[in-house]
């Protein structure tokens, strides 16, 4: 009996996930919806319905017109604005790959595609609903849009990362102990594996060492938190391993040109 397995296929669509940090359904005016020089650790699904409003990107201004759908990456540096009214359904959304990294980070325009007045309302109805149907459903309608939007960039085609089982093992181990007390040499311990070929094979096939590597989770992790809760700078210092939360600061602003109390500010404002 012919059989066929991709097991590369499986594991990856098991490892992938889509997470939504925030959603809303809103009716929005240029006092309240504005911000310049804006960079997100999310990506941004935006569905307009009424009003115009508009981002600009590397000083080039794009309108955000009714009946249609807008992607903009997580790490994309914008500004934003409407003259008027804005009404919108939006998600901000991560699409992990199995590595932990963001598929859309480094992304560097905004895609956008018309969306049939029919489905907005499906999708519109359904966000407002709370039964099993109403979010399969929904979930299922956004990944479709999303996947619509991602064709416009130069990624699709390009072939999932494929790890050895000894690197698959080891991000596992640092997404399950995600601290920045983090060492190759813990992790070797753990695993059972030589520090000096675990930390080679790693860099070979990531192209990061283990420590970059465990910094990225991290600082990732921190931007998270910092985006969409309200847990303080120290705590969230604390939790993810740093002894001194004005380390944690320090190399906060090193990453990301500021400290970490104005970049929550100023993603939450």
């Amino acid at each position: 009996m012919p059989f066929e397995y991709n097991r590369e296929l499986i594991e990856n669509i098991n490892r992938w996930h889509m997470e939504i940090d925030d959603s809303g359904f809103v009716y929005l005016n240029h006092d309240n919806w504005y911000g310049e020089a804006v960079c997100s650790p999310y990506s941004r699904l935006y569905l307009v319905s009424g009003g115009e409003g508009w981002i600009e990107i590397e000083r080039e201004r794009f309108p955000l017109r009714p009946g249609y759908a807008y992607f903009i990456p997580a790490g994309l540096t914008f500004s934003y604005g409407c003259a008027d009214v804005l009404e919108k359904l939006y998600f901000h959304l991560r699409l992990v790959k199995p590595d932990g990294y963001d598929l859309a980070w480094g992304l560097h325009f905004a895609a956008e595609c018309p969306v049939e007045k029919r489905l907005f309302e499906n999708m519109l109805g359904r966000y407002r609903g709370n039964c099993w149907e109403d979010i399969l459903e929904l979930e299922q309608e956004i990944r479709a849009l999303t996947f619509r939007l991602l064709k416009q960039y130069d990624i699709m085609g390009k072939s999932a990362a494929a790890y050895s089982p000894l690197v698959e093992e080891t991000m596992r181990y640092i997404h399950g102990h995600l601290s920045a007390g983090t060492t190759a040499r813990q992790i070797a311990e753990a695993l059972f594996a030589s520090e000096v070929t675990l930390s080679r094979r790693f860099r070979q096939e990531t192209g990061r060492t283990i420590h970059q590597y465990v910094e990225d989770m991290i600082f990732q992790a921190a931007c998270k938190r910092l985006a969409v809760g309200s847990q303080p700078v120290g705590e969230i210092s604390g939790e993810l391993g740093f002894c001194d939360p004005f380390y944690f600061s320090r190399r906060f602003r090193q990453l990301y040109g500021e400290p970490p109390s104005r970049y929550r500010k100023r993603l939450q404002g």
